[in-house]
C-alpha cells in the first residue's frame, strides 16, 4: 500500500452559511468558534484537554468536512473544511456531494412510507405480495413467520447481508436482482431469512434491498426517480441524487472519497447499486431539510411527506428500544433523539436531532472516520446544550485495597463474560475478545472508562453472597446486573480461547439449541471474534473460533470463506483449499473463492 498522502500544508475552510435570523453574527461567530475548539471525548475528566477541530483533522487525516447545525428545527450555520480532493486542493464548499452511505436507509423508509399511508403496503403483510421481480426465498424460517415491512425497516427480518462493498467505476455493476441474488458481478452473498423473523435486531442492508425492490415493483420506476418524486423535490432537496452512478450534471460536485489509511479510494469513489441502502450523494445543508421535516412532522408543524402518526411510528421502537422503523433512536434521560450513522468505502457520517427540543446535526466527511465524527457532534451539543446529552465532568479519585477486592470473573449476559484484574496499579477490564479498558475511580464504589459512557459499581448479592457487577448509564438508569463467576465456571467461548475447543463447541451447541436468538451466538458476532484474533496474529484461536462457526452455520459460505482465510494467513494451505471449495459447493458464483482456489 502506497503512503498516505499528507491532507495539509493548510486548512482550508468553506464559507460560512448563515440565514436570516434574530440572533446577531457576532454571537454566531462566537458559538462557531466555541464548536471549532471543544471538540471532546466520550467520556471527561477533570483537567482533561478539549481539542480543536484542526487539530483533530490533522489527528484522524480527515481531508474535509461538511457540517450543518439545527436549532429550533432551523439551520442556524453550516459550515465546510478541508479538501474535497486533497490532490488537486480542491477545497469542500456547500455544494460539495458526499455519499450519505447508510443514512439513505431513513430517507428511503420515508418513501416507503408514503405508499403504506397510501395503503400499497401493508406494513405487517407478508413483504414478498408486493414483489414481482424477485421473492425472498421461502425457508424454513419463513415457514414459521413472513417477513413483514416493519421487520425489514427495523432490522428484525432475520434476513442476511449486513452491508455493502461497493464497486470501482469502470468495472461491472451488478443489477438489483443479481444482488439479491448473490450472483455475478455482484461482491456480496444472496439475500435471504435465515433466522427467524420477528426475532431481536440484527443489522441488515440486504433488507433495504428488498425495500427497494418494493418500491420498484410497486411504482415501475427506477429508484432514483421514486425517491426523486417522494422525498427529494418535496423537500427541496436540490443538491441530492440517489442515482448510482451519479449523474455527469453532479459528478463534478462529489468529494473524493479516501479510505482508513488516507489513501485515495480506486475510481475516486464507489458506485452502490444498492441505492437505498447506500447509494445517496448529498450536502450536510440538504439532508438537514430531511431531519427538519422529521421534527416539524413529529411536532405538527408540517406534514410534507408523511403524517405526525407515521411519524410517531417511525420514531418509536418495534421490537428493539433503540430501533424505529428505519431510524436509531437514543433515549438520554427523558429525552430522545433519532440518529443514523453511515460508513460506505471512503465516506463516514452521522446526523442526530432531537424529537422534542428542535436541535440535531448533520455532519459528512470523505473519509472512514468515525471518532472525528462523533468528538464534532459533542462538541455542539456541549455549546448549544442539549438536554441530557453529554455526560458529566468526573474527578479522578485514588484507588485503594478496597477496590483491589473488585477483581474477579462476572457474566456479561448470559454467555458473555467480563474479566476484571490488577495491572500495574490500575483496575482493568475486558469483555469476551474486546481490548481491555481502564477502570477510572470516579466515586465510593463508582468507576468509569474513557471511551464508554457508563459507569460500573459492585453490590453484593442478598442471595448468593457473591459480588454483582451493575453498569449504570449516565442518566442513572441501570443497564444491567451481572453475577460474579466461579473459578470453574466458563462461557463457551472462554473454553474456544483456552484451546478445550470440543468442550466450547459442545457449549455453544448446546446454547444455540436454547437461545438461538442470543446476539453472542450469532455467526455474525463470532465471526467478529475470529476476525479480532486474526489480526492480533494468533492463529490458533482465530481457526478454532471459525471452526466453531462453521459448525453452528453450516449452510453459510462466509464461514467457510472466513475460515478458509484463516488457515490461509496461518500457512495451512491444503486446509484452505477444502474451504474455498466448500464456499464454491454453496455458491458456485462466488468470484473470491474460485480466485483463491486459483492461486492455490
Amino acid at each position: 500500500m502506497r503512503t498516505p498522502t499528507p491532507f495539509y500544508t493548510a486548512l482550508i475552510i468553506g464559507m460560512m452559511y448563515v440565514p436570516v435570523s434574530a440572533q446577531s453574527q457576532s454571537q454566531l461567530n462566537t458559538e462557531i468558534s466555541k464548536v471549532e475548539a471543544g471538540l471532546m471525548p466520550p467520556v471527561r475528566f477533570k483537567g482533561g484537554n478539549l481539542w480543536t477541530l484542526e487539530s483533530r483533522m490533522k489527528h484522524y487525516n480527515v481531508p474535509g468536512v461538511s457540517v450543518a447545525v439545527i436549532r429550533n428545527s432551523k439551520v442556524i450555520w453550516s459550515k465546510t473544511y478541508g479538501f474535497s480532493d486533497v490532490e488537486s486542493k480542491t477545497p469542500v464548499n456547500s455544494k460539495t456531494l458526499f455519499q450519505a452511505a447508510s443514512m439513505s436507509k431513513p430517507v428511503s423508509i420515508y418513501a416507503a412510507l408514503t405508499e403504506v399511508e397510501a395503503g400499497k403496503i401493508n406494513p405487517d403483510a407478508d413483504i414478498n405480495s408486493y414483489l414481482k421481480s424477485w421473492k425472498i426465498p421461502e425457508n424454513e424460517f419463513t415457514k414459521q413467520k413472513k417477513v413483514s415491512f416493519k421487520n425489514i425497516a427495523s432490522h428484525t427480518a432475520g434476513l442476511t447481508v449486513s452491508g455493502f462493498a461497493g464497486y470501482e467505476p469502470g468495472k461491472p455493476i451488478p443489477t438489483l436482482v443479481q444482488v439479491l441474488n448473490g450472483q455475478g458481478p455482484a461482491n456480496s452473498p444472496a439475500v435471504l431469512v435465515d433466522k427467524a423473523p420477528g426475532t431481536p435486531f440484527r443489522y441488515a442492508g440486504g433488507g433495504y434491498c428488498v425495500i427497494q425492490q418494493v418500491l420498484i415493483d410497486l411504482e415501475g420506476k427506477d429508484f432514483a426517480t421514486i425517491m426523486n418524486e417522494k422525498v427529494l423535490t418535496p423537500l427541496d432537496m436540490k443538491n441530492s441524487t440517489f442515482s448510482q452512478p451519479i449523474s455527469e450534471t453532479m459528478s463534478p460536485y462529489a468529494a473524493t472519497a479516501y479510505n482508513q489509511e488516507g489513501v485515495k479510494v480506486p475510481g475516486k469513489y464507489h458506485i452502490y447499486p444498492e441505492q437505498a441502502a447506500a447509494g445517496l450523494w448529498t450536502t450536510a445543508e440538504d439532508l438537514s431539510k430531511y431531519v427538519i421535516d422529521v421534527q416539524n412532522t413529529l411536532s405538527g408543524k408540517s406534514h410534507k411527506i408523511i403524517s405526525k402518526k407515521t411519524a410517531e411510528q417511525f420514531t418509536t421502537p418495534f421490537i428493539d428500544p433503540f430501533m424505529g422503523l428505519g431510524i436509531f433512536l437514543e433515549n438520554r434521560g427523558a429525552h430522545t433523539y433519532f440518529t443514523h450513522g453511515g460508513w460506505n468505502e471512503g465516506f463516514s457520517s452521522r446526523f442526530i436531532a432531537s424529537k422534542t427540543s428542535g436541535d440535531g446535526i448533520v455532519v459528512l466527511t470523505n473519509t472512514n472516520k468515525p471518532e472525528f465524527v462523533e468528538e464534532l457532534v459533542r462538541s455542539v451539543a456541549e455549546v448549544y446544550h442539549w438536554p441530557s446529552f453529554n455526560g458529566p465532568v468526573y474527578e479522578v479519585l485514588p484507588l485503594n485495597q478496597d477496590d483491589f477486592s473488585k477483581v474477579g470473573r462476572y457474566r456479561n449476559g448470559k454467555y458473555g463474560f467480563y474479566k476484571v484484574y490488577l495491572e500495574n496499579g490500575k483496575l482493568m477490564t475486558y469483555s469476551n475478545a474486546d481490548a481491555p479498558a481502564e477502570m477510572i475511580k470516579v466515586g465510593t464504589n463508582k468507576y468509569a472508562f474513557r471511551d464508554w459512557n457508563i459507569t460500573v459499581r459492585f453490590v453484593k448479592n442478598a442471595k448468593t453472597g457473591t459480588t454483582d457487577i451493575v453498569q449504570v448509564y449516565s442518566d442513572g438508569k441501570t443497564k444491567s446486573t451481572d453475577p460474579q463467576m466461579k473459578a470453574d465456571e466458563k462461557t463457551p467461548l472462554e473454553l474456544v480461547l483456552d484451546g478445550k475447543f470440543e468442550k466450547g463447541l459442545e457449549a455453544y451447541q448446546n446454547a444455540k439449541t436454547k437461545d438461538a436468538g442470543d446476539e453472542l451466538l450469532s455467526e455474525g458476532y463470532l465471526n467478529g471474534v475470529g476476525y479480532t484474533m486474526l489480526r492480533n496474529k494468533d492463529f490458533t484461536k482465530a481457526i478454532d473460533v471459525f471452526r466453531v462457526n462453521v459448525a453452528l452455520y453450516p449452510k453459510s459460505e462466509n464461514v467457510y470463506d472466513s475460515l478458509g482465510e484463516a488457515y490461509l494467513k496461518a500457512g495451512q494451505k491444503d486446509k484452505a483449499k477444502l474451504n474455498y471449495q466448500k464456499v464454491l459447493e454453496l455458491n458456485p458464483k462466488n468470484e473470491n473463492a474460485a480466485k483463491v482456489l486459483k492461486s492455490l
